[in-house]
């Protein structure tokens, strides 16, 4: 018995050090911000963002066909295992906004004063992403807000975040996994409606069966369809795409592109 259970914690131990390890060094990003056309700004801004364990890499595609369209493209790249989604905010999303709302207030004097229009800052952001900017959207008015757009989002959640070993696993999967949970009081079904022009883009192919099984009806892998709507907001899968197989097809760009030429 004595040699079942000393089996046992080494198993244990090795698993929490797998675990952290993982964390460590695949799980956790650091924080950078990553500018195109910072120089020549003569159309509206773009801020981008990651999701949950995302990079700056995976939005690369995306932030460079829309800096060849004329866009200054502002990338955060941030950290996602460590805080809630309120902190994620004040820490890493916030700062860079506060940065370019500045810039382009001095812009649009300059463009008042030779009676150009005004420019907007727009927002693309992925998965947990989404989360992050409808918190800030509605703890923050901004003037000069222009669309929206809201790729592979939990908008309500997703069922993968009710697992209990989602719970087990927090201090390793991150805190902030528990805010995307489905039921009506979690913090993602607190957010409400937005009340600015948004589109939602989703995939319809999972590429992780095992999170399927968790997930009720069709999925892109992490996020159910259904759970990704918005009601009065225009939805759009993007077929045959994971939940971010989706950010590297240009049909993904086009749909981004006409949403925010309309």
């Amino acid at each position: 018995m004595k040699k079942f259970f000393k089996i046992l914690f080494l198993i244990i131990l090795f698993s929490i050090l797998i675990l952290w390890l993982v964390k460590k060094f695949l799980l956790t990003h650091r924080y950078q911000v990553k500018y195109y056309n910072e120089d020549k700004i003569e159309k509206d801004i773009v801020i981008t963002f990651n999701g949950i364990y995302g990079t700056e890499k995976q939005l690369r595609f995306i932030d460079e066909k829309l800096a060849e369209d004329g866009y200054s493209v502002v990338n955060i790249q941030y950290p996602t295992v460590d805080d809630r989604i309120v902190e994620m905010t004040d820490k890493y999303i916030v700062p860079t906004i506060d940065e370019q709302i500045k810039k382009l207030n001095e812009i649009n004097l300059e463009r008042k004063a030779k009676s150009l229009p005004e420019l907007k800052i727009n927002f693309v952001v992925h998965s947990m992403g989404s989360c992050l900017i409808r918190h800030y959207l509605k703890e923050h008015k901004l003037n000069n807000l222009g669309k929206v757009v809201l790729i592979s989002p939990p908008s309500h959640g997703s069922q993968l975040s009710d697992n209990p070993i989602a719970d087990l696993l927090w201090y390793f999967i991150g805190p902030a996994v528990a805010d995307m949970k489905t039921d009506e009081n979690s913090f993602v079904n607190q957010l409400g409606n937005p009340d600015y022009p948004c589109y939602v883009l989703i995939g319809d192919k999972s590429n992780n069966f095992l999170y399927s099984m968790f997930i009720k009806g069709e999925d892109d892998g992490m996020v159910p369809l259904s759970t990704a709507k918005l009601e009065g907001f225009p939805l759009k899968t993007i077929e045959n795409t994971t939940h971010t197989s989706i950010l590297e097809k240009q049909e993904t760009v086009d749909e981004i592109l006409k949403f925010l030429n309309e």
